[in-house]
């Protein structure tokens, strides 16, 4: 039976590195770890914060008072973050019993003097905004129906059909006009 030596390495101390105490007890060179880069967020609390992009798979709808003043703003404030809103989503504006207008979503960004659309004397300092491609902007006219009495304060999830109508959405399932689901 043959054997197999593999070529040994020693230190200046005649041992093997890993084993030898002098060799073991020099100091060790430093090298500083590179400065870590930012984590996206969907809660920022500055312009520097790097913010998570738009992953969902749903449109939505958000109040307005008064939809001519909000039509062909590059940004849409919010007060939280849009998690179901996907990126090229439909965002619709909601007066009274119906769905108004509506432009695509780009991205959330960082804007630093807001005012609440659907009340407007509500300043809502700075925070985040969702970026619109004001190239986009129409009017629609869908109205709510049933649902209108239900509609909560803050935006709505819901999915534009391909046939233009919408399904709205809550707690991730559609829900139909006929519905007997409290959605305030």
């Amino acid at each position: 039976m043959g054997s197999t030596t593999a070529d040994v390495e020693f230190c200046e101390h005649d041992e093997v590195p890993a084993a030898c105490l002098e060799c073991l007890a020099m100091p060790k060179k430093v090298i500083p770890r590179p400065p870590s880069t930012p984590r996206a967020t969907k809660n920022p609390s500055s312009a520097n914060d790097k913010i998570s992009p738009l992953a969902g798979d749903l449109d939505m709808s958000m109040p307005v008072q008064d939809v001519d003043k909000a039509i062909g703003l590059p940004e849409l404030p919010t007060r939280v973050f849009p998690h179901y809103l996907r990126r090229g989503g439909w965002i619709y504006l909601r007066t009274g019993e119906k769905l108004q207008a509506r432009v695509k979503a780009v991205k959330v960004i960082w804007q630093d003097d807001r005012s609440d659309l659907a009340d407007p004397d509500r300043q809502l300092g700075s925070g985040i905004a969702i970026k619109v491609d004001p190239q986009t902007w129409g009017p629609v006219d869908i109205p709510l129906g049933d649902l209108a009495d239900r509609q909560q304060d803050g935006f709505r999830y819901l999915m534009t059909n391909s046939d233009d109508s919408v399904t709205h959405y809550l707690g991730g399932r559609p829900v139909s006009t006929d519905s007997n689901i409290d959605l305030r």
